[in-house]
């Protein structure tokens, strides 16, 4: 049974540096794999074929800005895949999923725009509480939905 995800990531942070959400995003896409921590809340539910939303929250940026399909169990992370973590929090991450298919879009789906439409934001006076976690299950019928808000390039 396929299972329906966000993934979250945020601004890292090098040194006195701010790596933006979208760039992390980018490179987490572009290398085909989503470091994280073993001990993060329904990492060990996250099972191949699973179809992911990545949604960024960061200083410039909020909101869905890609999907994805989940090729792998979650696993310790390689040493291939260390080498393209750059910032925090990712670094001090010690787990990995790899996807068959990932991609980023240009532009968010921002909240305000599907608020209205997700039973996961239905009745929620604050629309970013359910953003708080890092990997966060949802309906297929609000995935979905979010995917018909897609812009095109």
């Amino acid at each position: 049974m396929v299972s329906y995800w966000i993934l979250v990531v945020k601004d890292h942070r090098l040194m006195d540096r701010i790596i933006p959400a979208g760039e992390v995003l980018k490179d987490r896409v572009k290398n085909k794999f989503w470091s994280l921590n073993s001990r993060t809340r329904n990492v060990n539910n996250i099972k191949p074929g699973d179809r992911v939303l990545f949604y960024v929250t960061g200083k410039d940026e909020r909101g869905f800005k890609g999907c994805g399909i989940v090729a792998t169990e979650p696993h310790p992370m390689t040493p291939e895949q260390r080498f393209h973590i750059i910032g925090m929090p990712s670094e001090a991450f010690d787990y990995s999923v790899n996807f068959s298919e990932a991609e980023a879009w240009d532009k968010p789906i921002t909240l305000e725009e599907v608020a209205e439409k997700l039973s996961i934001l239905k009745a929620r006076r604050h629309l970013k509480t359910p953003f708080r976690g890092s990997i966060i299950r949802i309906s297929e019928e609000d995935y979905q939905t979010i995917l018909q808000f897609r812009k095109p390039k």
